[in-house]
């Protein structure tokens, strides 16, 4: 019987070729594009989750409340880990981390070699009891209790010794100092946002103050048994905060908190500034979802309309079998099988396809995905369940169907179908609504990842360079470099600064004079020199810049955003000449306003920020504004400065353009493949549209033959087999218009800074559906239409 099943099902492929062609290829395509996208969801949902109980690990972050406007930051002040040692039972552990790899780079030397490395963590002691490594070589409890103490991953140990044992023990120079290796661990195994190639001791750099709320210079992480003791001790830390700062915070208009989430939710949290940049958007990551389920529904959609269209053909197959003894159950099994057979080629073709899709996606995504059909415990039955569900879904209105046939009316050709036309007018609206709803979101999408990458961001990056000054003695010859660098042609300004501009870490509980004495409010802070502002180009609002102070290098003085003059209570004007510090122990005064600009991605909003002078704020980071038309010259001429100078480490100049792009370039990657599987999405339509519309044309070629003859023009016949399709194209925007401003709306809603959805983007793509459903049609009706009416008259 089974066999008997297959051969029909073969002999019914063979007699239907194109319409067979139509029906693999859209499902093979829908197949290939659900592979793709499920391996980088997958990809993308997987961080962090190679630790063990990576489920019992959460992130602690700051949260503070002003006016009404909530602000989060990803950083939190040691003393969270001093008071949660102490009080609250429910920790398991708790490890805080500085992360140097912001913006900053070390020297590691070794012998004769000298390495860059900029992925590197200073951790406290208990960092490997959260964050469980597996040690090739050393002691996991007490790698990190030692000042000046090292862990490296295997790859750097391989890069440094071209081994990852006997490691142990080894003196290596950073910076100019011994460092001592004391654990050698595995690679990470998996996705992560919390990569580095060196960690070493906290105590490095000094113990951070453990008596105060500011700064907020760390990322702090506990381990917990589950969620609910990562409640309970999330509320007793809050209600520690407000009995010891919460009172005077309110009477300042301020509320400040803490909250906390999963480490493998981070990977989508956007919302937080100084973060990690590789993030992405849960919403993109599930439009992605959605566009591989419906191009699946459409491809299964192209198979229901094309069976069911085609079922005159059979229908004296089905009478007959009835007749000969058939029962409806057989007849369901049997066509039931044709689809099984079917989609089971459509996904070992979907699967090559893939196959050979997957290179280029990885470049278009930034990604290193493959298909591991043996190695991945979920491939295979995933592509069984596939089969299973196209193969029902695609299968069942047809097997229902046209199992239903009766036979005395089919043999006696009085037979026509009731519902059939009504039904395939619904699914093809279906597809219509979705492929409205692609376009409309893509258009949408598009515009929104220009908008951010295009917005003026407050300073003119593109001519911006910078360079690191990672040790002393390269933050020691500042003053010789600055000069050096400005006697340059093309070289129109410089000046330094403690931070990376796209990344500002450091966070305040910045004070005012004449306020409380506990009066704080939340600031971003970074150092510069005289000429900050010239340098980047900010919009002075009042006051004047650095360069109208003589002792600028000596005495504190500020320049402080738009943002945070609001947040002060202050206007521009009356806060010129204002007593002001990031904290008490940094007291100064303003002497500039500055337009706000942009420190972190479109994602979040604007933050109080002040740039700040002073004596003995080192410069980890030289910044210049250059003539581009020279930048090949000007960087030559700055390479010989720097050997002279520093001739220690090499020379390395960046683009704070580059900074800024790599802000949005997950954002853009998304954009790109949604945009890209969205078309194919309209493509696999198109194709079923194309196969249904020839169908259509072909049955109603005696009524073309028949209204030629009586006069009608081509144009006529063409508007006659078109227009039932623009009525379902009207009808699918009107359905889908809505659709899409609902979910395009929460998507925007991502972002701090958006663009509104305008009724253009609506109207071009209601004209682009109309355009592809007169394109996809019009080939068969003009074929149909200029055709000899003789052979139509013959027809049948």
């Amino acid at each position: 019987m089974l066999k008997n099943y297959i051969n029909i099902a073969l002999r019914s492929l063979k007699r239907q070729k194109s319409y067979s062609i139509i029906n693999i290829a859209g499902l093979s395509v829908g197949v290939m594009a659900c592979i793709i996208i499920m391996l980088y969801v997958k990809a993308e949902a997987s961080y962090e989750r190679f630790y063990p109980e990576s489920e019992k690990i959460y992130r602690l972050s700051s949260v503070f409340t002003t006016n009404g406007n909530r602000e989060d930051l990803a950083v939190t002040p040691a003393r969270i880990t001093a008071i949660s040692d102490q009080n609250f039972p429910e920790i398991e552990e708790i490890t805080f981390v500085y992360d140097w790899s912001i913006g900053r780079e070390l020297l590691v030397e070794h012998g004769e070699n000298r390495f860059i490395e900029s992925e590197v963590y200073f951790a406290d002691t208990s960092y490997f009891k959260v964050f469980q490594h597996k040690f090739l070589e050393g002691n996991a409890a007490t790698a990190l209790d030692d000042p000046n103490a090292l862990v490296m991953t295997e790859s750097t140990a391989l890069k440094y010794f071209g081994r990852t044992t006997d490691v142990v023990g080894t003196t290596l120079k950073i910076n100019n100092q011994d460092a001592m290796i004391t654990g050698v661990i595995q690679d990470f195994q998996g996705n992560t946002s919390l990569h580095f190639d060196l960690v070493m001791s906290m105590s490095t750099v000094g113990e951070p103050p453990s008596n105060r709320w500011f700064p907020m210079n760390y990322f702090t992480y506990v381990k917990v048994a589950d969620e609910s003791a990562a409640q309970a001790y999330l509320n007793k830390l809050n209600t520690y905060i407000d009995d010891e700062v919460g009172e005077s915070f309110r009477a300042a208009g301020i509320e400040m908190a803490f909250d906390i989430q999963p480490i493998t939710e981070m990977h989508f949290d956007t919302a937080k500034g100084s973060d990690y940049p590789e993030k992405i958007s849960r919403n993109l990551l599930y439009s992605l979802v959605a566009i591989a389920l419906f191009i699946l529904l459409i491809a299964c959609i192209n198979y229901i309309n094309l069976s069911t269209a085609k079922s005159e053909k059979r229908a004296k197959e089905v009478g007959v079998r009835k007749v000969l003894g058939a029962y409806r159950a057989q007849l369901i099994w049997q066509f039931y099988g044709e689809t099984f057979l079917i989609t089971l080629f459509a996904v070992i073709i979907g699967v090559v396809m893939a196959e050979l899709l997957l290179p280029f996606f990885n470049t278009m995504a930034g990604t290193s995905l493959s298909i591991d059909l043996l190695g991945d415990n979920y491939f295979i039955p995933s592509l069984l369940a596939i089969v299973l569900l196209v193969s029902l879904i695609s299968g069942s209105y047809p097997a229902s169907f046209l199992s239903s046939f009766q036979p005395s009316k089919v043999l006696k050709s009085t037979f026509s179908q009731k519902g059939g036309n009504t039904f395939r007018r619904v699914l093809v609206t279906i597809q219509f609504c979705v492929s409205v709803f692609l376009i409309t979101g893509t258009l949408i999408i598009y515009n929104q990842l220009q908008f951010v990458q295009s917005k003026e961001i407050g300073y003119d990056q593109s001519q911006l360079v910078y360079m690191q000054l990672s040790d002393t003695p390269a933050r020691n010859a500042y003053n010789s470099l600055k000069n050096g660098f400005k006697a340059i042609t093309g070289v129109e300004n410089v000046s330094g600064s403690n931070n990376l501009i796209t990344n500002v870490v450091s966070g305040w509980g910045a004070v005012l004079e004449g306020r409380p004495a506990d009066f704080q409010v939340s600031f971003r802070g970074m150092n510069g020199d005289l000429d900050f502002l010239e340098t980047f180009g900010l919009k002075l609002l009042s006051g004047e810049s650095f360069q109208s102070r003589s002792d600028w290098d000596s005495t504190v003085y500020y320049l402080v955003n738009k943002t945070g003059i609001d947040a002060l209570g202050l206007t521009p004007e009356n806060a010129i000449g204002k007593k002001f510090g990031l904290d008490e122990s940094m007291m100064g005064t303003i002497v500039g306003v500055v337009e706000d600009f942009h420190l972190a991605s479109l994602h979040q909003k604007i933050e109080p920020l002040a740039v700040f002078t002073g004596p003995q704020r080192f410069k980890s980071l030289m910044y210049a504004r250059v003539n581009m038309e020279r930048i090949e010259q000007v960087k030559a001429e700055m390479a010989e400065v720097w050997s002279e100078l520093v001739p220690h480490r090499p020379f390395d100049l960046k683009f704070v353009d580059d900074s800024v792009r790599s802000l949005y370039e997950k954002d853009k990657q998304l954009g790109e493949i949604v945009l890209s599987f969205t078309s194919l999405a309209i493509v696999i339509g198109c194709l079923g549209l194309f196969g249904l519309a020839s169908y259509l044309a072909e049955k109603r070629t005696k009524e073309i033959g028949i209204r030629k003859v009586l006069g009608a023009d081509v144009s006529k016949i063409v508007m006659l087999l078109s227009q039932e399709y623009l009525k379902i194209v009207l009808i699918a925007n009107v359905i889908g218009w809505p659709l899409a401003y609902y979910f395009m709306d929460k998507w925007l809603n991502g972002f701090a800074y958006r663009i509104d959805i305008g009724w253009y983007f609506f109207a071009i793509s209601g004209l682009a559906t109309v355009m592809v459903a007169l394109i996809t049609v019009s080939y068969q009706s003009i074929k149909a239409a200029i055709s000899n009416p003789i052979k139509a008259l013959r027809y049948e």
